[in-house]
């Protein structure tokens, strides 16, 4: 018998909250052109990796996974995750402002419902699938190809940043 089957886990309305004001921040964020500096860009990232490991950490309290089911889980979510977060960003406008270090990045829905979506799978197959290992590794093997995508994004974006202040250079 599993001890952590039986575990209390948290009610859905708490659970519900919390998406919720995490898809009204990523909403928020994406729906609107953004001005942002190179140090701005890194911090977004920063916060939803943090809650992505924060999410994926809790989900561990109630069902531990094998360490080996979560390492695979993260490893298919960031093989999957990353060429969609290239892809995502490979249309997105990036142009300079009028300071140095910073830029300005045309909105991205997609962006938005990669990340929320990711989430909200995860919740459908935690109700879905029963209750347990199975559920948990591959939810949070969502939520990392979320993430993943997410962050090679913003790499993205961050070259293009970068191409834009070497094309001088090149130029002369």
């Amino acid at each position: 018998m599993n001890p952590a089957a039986h575990a209390p886990q948290p009610s859905v309305w708490s659970q519900l909250a919390i998406y919720i004001v995490i898809a009204g921040i990523v909403l928020f964020r994406y729906s609107r052109p953004m001005k942002m500096s190179i140090v701005r860009l890194f911090i977004t990232p920063v916060v939803f990796l943090a809650l992505t490991i924060f999410s994926i950490w809790a989900s561990e309290q109630f069902n531990p996974a094998p360490p080996l089911w979560i390492a695979v889980a993260v490893l298919v979510g960031v093989v999957l995750g990353v060429p969609l977060g290239i892809a995502m960003s490979a249309h997105r406008t990036v142009r300079r402002t009028e300071k140095p270090h910073v830029m300005y990045v045309e909105p991205s829905w997609i962006t938005a419902v990669i990340w929320i979506g990711a989430f909200i799978l995860r919740a459908v197959i935690r109700l879905l699938l029963p209750q347990g290992v199975l559920a948990t590794v591959v939810g949070d093997g969502l939520v990392l190809f979320g993430i993943s995508a997410i962050l090679a994004s913003y790499w993205v974006i961050y070259r293009k940043f970068r191409a834009l202040d070497e094309a001088p250079a090149q130029a002369t």
